[in-house]
């Protein structure tokens, strides 16, 4: 459902749980769900060897006991429910309301990357077009080190979140479109 739909919602927009897929070294041709510590039916990391992919539980390889765990596993939340989440400890003020207000109505997260702050401030942030919040959100991005930043479109504006390790986001806006 998309947020441009009536009735979108966190508990509507939820998706489904994910898993790696792993494959027991005895038995190459099953696939089994990697739930962190162990596969959903039991089998330990020293008896499979992990892929770099999702397990997919309609594939026909699939471990029917990961199978089923993995289709009634808990849902988790949308992008803009997590994002919402970390938006919420920024500071107080309209535009974070606004930000948070979208997000509530489904608004589309264009971006959310984490990376060396340098790289992002110069490929991702949209620093030339910011109208309102780009002097603490360009000090947010003079870091030497890693950092979050997300791009929100909504209606006319596109809000640019910039995460740090340590600290609360800074929110700036753009022009959407331009």
């Amino acid at each position: 459902m998309s947020a441009d739909q009536e009735g979108w919602s966190f508990a509507t927009a939820r998706v489904p749980a994910q898993f790696g897929a792993a494959v027991q070294r005895r038995q190459p041709g099953v696939q089994h769900a990697w739930g962190g510590e162990e596969t959903l039916c039991g089998l330990t990391e020293d008896r499979v060897e992990l892929y770099l992919h999702l397990f997919d539980h309609e594939d026909d390889s699939a471990c029917p006991t990961c199978r089923h765990r993995a289709a009634v596993a808990p849902t988790r939340p949308c992008g803009q429910e997590r994002l919402h989440e970390r938006v919420l400890t920024a500071v107080a003020g309209p535009m974070r309301d606004e930000l948070l207000d979208a997000l509530r109505r489904g608004a589309e997260i264009k971006l959310w990357i984490n990376g060396p702050a340098a790289l992002l401030a110069k490929h991702h942030a949209r620093l030339d077009r910011i109208v309102e919040g780009a002097p603490p959100l360009v000090a947010a991005l003079a870091v030497d080190g890693p950092i979050g930043l997300a791009r929100v479109e909504f209606g006319p504006w596109l809000f640019i979140v910039v995460m740090p390790d340590h600290g609360p986001p800074l929110i700036a806006r753009a022009a959407a479109g331009r």
